[in-house]
Formats: C-alpha cells, sequence, structure tokens
C-alpha cells in the first residue's frame, strides 16, 4: 500500500514557536522545528502536474504524465485539527493534540481517510461465473477510514521523526503503520528537504489489498494470500518562493515494494515512482 505525499510550505501566518502542535509530517518537514502550525491554518490551491509508474493492473485510466488540480488545507483550534495537505503520504487527517512539548507531541488521529484498492461490496460469489469474478477482482472502489495514534519528535530545527499506527474501522481492512524521518535545510532562498520512510501493512490489510481469496480466484486471477508487507521510501523535494504567496515546488520519491506486493497478481511493478511539480497561491 503506497499512500502518496507533496509538501505544502506555510507562508505568511503567524506560527508559535514554544509549541509542538499537530501536524501531518508532510508539513513539518519543511518547516523545521521552530515553524510549529498553532491555532489557525491555511489554504492552498494551485495547479501541478505529475507522473507515475503503474502499479496495479486495476488502475485501468493509469496516464505516465497528468495535470492536477492542487488544493490544500490546514486548521487547528485548541488542539483540534483537521489536515488535508496535497499529496500526503498519510491522507486526511481529523484529529486532537493529546500531549505536546518543545519538541514532543502526540496526537489522537479520530478520523485518517485514504483511498483503497480493497473491495467494499462483498457479493455472493458463488453466483458469478468466471468473467463477474475477473470484473469483480478489477474494482477499486473502496476507502480506509481508521482511527489510531501519531507521535512527533523534532530536534535541531531541521529534523523531524514521525510514528503513526492506524486500524481501519469503516471495512475492516486492517492495521496501517509508518515510521518517517526528514530533514530540510535552506540555500539562499530554496528550501530542499529530504524523507526516508518505512511503512507496514498487516497481513489483514495485505490480503484486503493485494490478495485473492480461494472463492475469487480466477484462471487471470489465481488464490493470493500475502502476509503482512513492509515498504520502504526516499523522497527528495525543493520549494521557491516566486512571490509572498505564490510558490514552486518539485518532489521526487521512490517506493521499494514489498515481496508481499510485487507477488500480487494485481502487480505490475517492483518499485513505485513518482514526480509532481507544481505552482500554487497561500492564502
Amino acid at each position: 500500500m503506497n499512500v502518496i505525499l507533496l509538501r505544502s510550505w506555510l507562508l505568511g501566518l503567524l506560527l508559535t514557536p514554544s509549541l509542538t502542535m499537530a501536524s501531518d509530517i508532510a508539513a513539518s518537514v519543511t518547516q523545521g522545528g521552530e515553524q510549529r502550525l498553532a491555532d489557525g491554518g491555511y489554504f492552498e490551491l494551485g495547479a501541478s502536474v505529475y507522473g507515475t509508474n503503474q502499479l496495479d493492473i486495476r488502475q485501468t485510466e493509469h496516464e505516465s504524465i497528468q495535470p492536477a488540480l492542487l488544493i490544500s488545507a490546514v486548521y487547528q483550534y485548541k488542539g483540534l485539527f483537521a489536515e488535508m495537505i496535497h499529496q500526503s503520504q498519510d491522507g486526511v487527517n481529523l484529529g486532537l493534540n493529546l500531549w505536546s512539548s518543545p519538541n514532543w507531541s502526540l496526537d489522537f488521529l479520530a478520523a485518517n481517510l485514504q483511498s483503497s484498492t480493497g473491495r467494499s461490496e462483498h457479493p455472493d460469489l458463488s453466483q458469478l461465473d468466471e468473467d463477474e469474478r475477473n470484473e469483480y477482482l478489477m474494482e477499486m472502489d473502496s476507502v480506509f477510514i481508521g482511527a489510531g495514534f501519531r507521535a512527533t519528535r523534532y530536534w535541531d530545527d531541521h529534523y523531524v521523526f514521525q510514528y503513526r499506527i492506524v486500524s481501519d474501522y469503516f471495512d475492516d481492512q486492517g492495521i496501517a503503520s509508518s515510521a518517517r524521518l526528514g530533514k530540510s535545510w535552506q540555500v539562499r532562498n530554496w528550501n530542499f528537504h529530504a524523507l526516508a520512510s518505512i511503512e507496514y501493512a498487516s497481513a489483514k490489510l495485505s490480503r484486503n489489498l493485494f490478495g485473492v481469496s480461494r472463492e475469487e480466484a480466477t484462471e487471470f486471477f489465481p488464490e493470493y494470500r500475502p502476509s503482512s508487507a513492509v515498504t520502504y521510501g526516499m523522497e527528495l523535494g525543493v520549494a521557491y518562493p516566486l512571490s509572498e504567496k505564490l510558490v514552486f515546488r518539485a518532489v521526487y520519491r521512490l517506493n521499494v515494494l514489498s515481496k508481499e506486493i510485487t507477488a500480487s497478481p494485481f502487480n505490475q511493478a517492483d518499485y513505485g515512482s513518482f514526480f509532481n511539480a507544481s505552482i500554487s497561491y497561500v492564502f
């Protein structure tokens, strides 16, 4: 399971340096330890173009390069927060900051929303012929909605570590967790960042996303029961302010997929590659 990410740089906002408040690492890594969002927020709108390789045979409308609308928003009030950071690897988050210190933050994620390749409807498979089961297995209409916790550590103004674990309560698809380490540095007006990540999907989640049960199996999609999966990723990115409110960004990410994913009959590649370039206006 690969969930994709693009950095958002907050410009023109009044930030409180003494508090470590809730923030997706997608926003945190480019801001440094002295710029963490307190009460308030931002909205960002722009245009981007991105390129990806095809990871899954079920991505029937996949195109290598596509334009996209960039929408990003974060708001926080007295510990309550909502995060919709464009292309975040961790989806949309609604939650509550439980505890914070100058260097640590612990958040409760009441709702973590991500797209999913799991199949949300379960028909009577015994009534379907092989072609109908193939069509059913090609569906990608599910969503992962989970709850859990997120712990973040900030230090030296340029490093961020974040661990996150969530369990799906919408369709009982399983447990996902991630550990990410990010670093940012500035060269003149160019803000660079690097991010390394490890993502874990429980056996139940792996089977929902990439497995085929005995009842579902066809000649084209044979039975497959993966165990838990671990994916490794690396990201490099840069942001440059074109004006006080206008920002250019570019990011490249590479994810090396677990053998539990690459052995799936749905899989099309051993790795996931993602590039995005955008221009956006920060309100």
